[in-house]
């Protein structure tokens, strides 16, 4: 019999899913509520859940362990609310509890980060499974740990296993909306009072503010860690990865390269921080140092468990790296053959399907038959997701007529999908049909892409000379919360019409903001619209106080083959600015070494014109 146990507070979001993917093999639902005032204690008995109430008092542990109490099971599962099981993973998962040797399981926790669940994956191990009636509890406040009652118990019966729990609570969204980070530190710093050099709450308090993007704080709070460091501490790979991360952060590459090399000497079979080492290499450019360690990640392979944070550094990733290299090198044979190789390892790692469609472009393969070699990679094609992957792909290549066959296709099997919806409105108005693209934004419903839809909307009536309809649209203030963006778009639409405008902020650190706005609608125009659209929209950049808009202008010219443009804007952010960075410097080298002729031809191939923004 099994029990899952879970503590729960305000969880209404999140909780059906996990409950819906543990729900068939679990025979009871122990679920500790700690003060929820959403729908989650309804959500929980609607599958049948026991909901027990505990008063929250700064303590996962003592939450965790009333659950346990209850549990009525030969077995205890732990889960979040925002956990969810894999579902393949199910037989082996019940297969782990015949084991008579084991009482206590660490399986695999894949925590998503960024802005939605994808390959940007943290890998780590969370205690899941339990045996109970065997004196087994958590200790501590925060990042609780299994401890047990026997002063005879014996480590030998806990055990690690590939069983995988897909964890999306902190996605970005999730954190923002919980507040996760600052209740944690205060949790940890109380700890800390009472004993200020334990070394796994500093090291966690590291994490937190890690996780706010403070690495000279959270280097501090490592290295604290650190001097209390002992190799056999089961954090104590993850505190060598996380001080590399940080100094990366922070640019600290020497000092980055030693703690590496400190912690493959202690854990040689650390694949992911011999990965780091040749992500710093590649960074640096020192391509033949890159090469080996990827390499030797290869021969390596996937690391043990407790040292396993990055998903796939032993095979696929280190393959795409490798790629990418060679890519850069010119060495476009044996960029293709890794890449084939990524996505053999993982099919579902899609990415080096865009370096594919380069590499193919650049040997002057025709497009069908790029079309053709990338649809098969794909076995079989039973729903959408093949067609938005390659629609980004054909996207990538500019090529959005093809881009908008593949989403034709995705519509078939989805037809009112907003992203669909969207994205055929963005192919068609870079495709300067904008009477068409403006059906499909107007048919954008509210959610994700509906009120970027709306600006699409103003976008394509001031391409087509209709100002009046673009600002009246743009005054529709009930449509928009999003304030930068509007008024970047009607200080756009102000600029077409002749009118003098007002700065859009000149505050330099704030104006900030307003930059990767402009670029993006700087983008479409100089696609989409006229020339002499496009170097009236230049003078957004005069309006917001920001050094960098010339080294982006440059490189907006460069990714869109107007190179002799892209030379001088590079060479004037230089001199008025003194800003270049290790990409523009790549694109400042393929420019010297670029025939003259495709120099010479690029305004009359490309329609762009040779006046720029006078300062930024």
């Amino acid at each position: 019999m099994l029990s899952l146990c879970m503590i729960v507070k305000n969880e209404e979001k999140t909780l059906a899913r996990c409950l819906e993917s543990v729900n068939d093999i679990v025979d009871e639902m122990i679920i500790v509520d700690t003060g929820s005032t959403d729908s989650t204690v309804a959500v929980a008995r609607s599958y049948g859940a026991k909901v027990l109430f505990y008063k929250w008092d700064d303590s996962f542990s003592a939450a965790r362990n009333y659950s346990l109490k209850h549990a009525t099971g030969d077995w205890i599962l732990i889960m979040d609310a925002d956990d969810e099981l894999e579902q393949s993973d199910k037989p082996k998962l019940l297969e782990l509890m015949t084991n008579k040797n084991v009482d206590v399981y660490l399986l695999q926790t894949l925590n998503y980060v960024g802005n939605k669940p994808g390959l940007d994956v943290v890998c780590n191990l969370n205690v899941r499974l339990i045996r109970n009636c065997r004196g087994y509890r958590f200790e501590g406040e925060i990042h609780e740990q299994i401890t047990n009652e026997n002063p005879d118990f014996s480590k030998g019966r806990i055990r690690s296993e590939r069983v995988k729990f897909h964890h999306h609570g902190y996605l970005h969204q999730n954190v923002i909306e919980k507040n996760k980070r600052s209740r944690n530190i205060r949790i940890l710093q109380k700890v800390l009072e009472d004993n200020p050099d334990d070394a796994f709450t500093l090291f966690n308090v590291g994490n937190e503010f890690t996780a706010l993007d403070n690495h000279i704080k959270a280097l501090e709070y490592y290295g604290r860690a650190y001097s209390n460091f002992h190799p056999d501490t089961g954090y104590g790979p993850r505190l060598f990865f996380r001080m590399a991360l940080s100094m990366n952060a922070l640019g600290l590459y020497e000092e980055e390269l030693k703690i590496i090399n400190e912690g493959l000497e202690y854990y040689p079979d650390f694949t992911d921080l011999e990965y780091l080492k040749a992500s710093l290499f590649h960074h640096q450019d020192k391509f033949t140092l890159a090469i080996r360690a990827y390499k030797k990640c290869l021969s390596m392979g996937e690391p043990p468990l407790y040292q396993s944070f990055i998903l796939g550094a032993g095979n696929f990733r280190a393959h795409h790296a490798l790629s990418e290299i060679y890519f850069e090198l010119g060495d476009y044979n044996a960029s293709y053959n890794h890449c084939v190789e990524a996505i053999r390892m993982n099919p579902d790692f899609t990415l080096p399907l865009n370096r594919i469609a380069q590499v193919l472009d650049k040997k002057g393969v025709k497009m069908d038959v790029i079309k053709s070699k990338l649809e098969n990679f794909f076995e079989a094609i039973p729903d959408r997701t093949p067609f938005i992957t390659l629609e980004r792909v054909f996207s990538g290549l500019k090529r959005h007529d093809i881009a908008l066959e593949y989403l034709l296709r995705a519509e078939k099997t989805d037809r009112d999908s907003a992203d669909i919806l969207y994205r055929k409105g963005m192919c068609l108005l870079y495709l300067k049909e904008f009477d068409m693209a403006v059906e499909c934004f107007d048919s954008v419903k509210p959610g994700e892409f509906y009120e970027m839809a709306r600006f699409r909307i103003a976008l394509c009536e001031a391409l087509k000379g209709n100002m009046y309809k673009a600002s009246q649209l743009l005054e529709k203030t009930n449509e928009y919360k999003d304030d930068d963006t509007r008024a970047v778009y009607k200080t756009f639409v102000e600029i077409l019409e002749g009118k003098k405008c007002e700065p859009i902020n000149s505050n330099r650190e704030e104006s900030g903001r307003f930059v990767n706005i402009i670029f993006d609608l700087l983008s479409i125009v100089l696609t989409a619209g006229p020339p002499e659209t496009f170097e009236k929209s230049l003078q957004l950049l005069n309006l917001i106080e920001n050094d960098e808009v010339l080294l982006r202008l440059a490189k907006l010219y460069y990714s869109n083959g107007y190179y002799s443009l892209a030379y001088q804007e590079f060479m004037r952010s230089i001199k008025m600015f003194g800003k270049i960075d290790r990409e523009g410097i790549k694109m400042l080298n393929r420019i010297f070494i670029l025939p003259r002729r495709i120099m010479v031809s690029e305004v009359k191939d490309n329609g762009a014109n040779n006046n720029s923004t006078s300062c930024g």
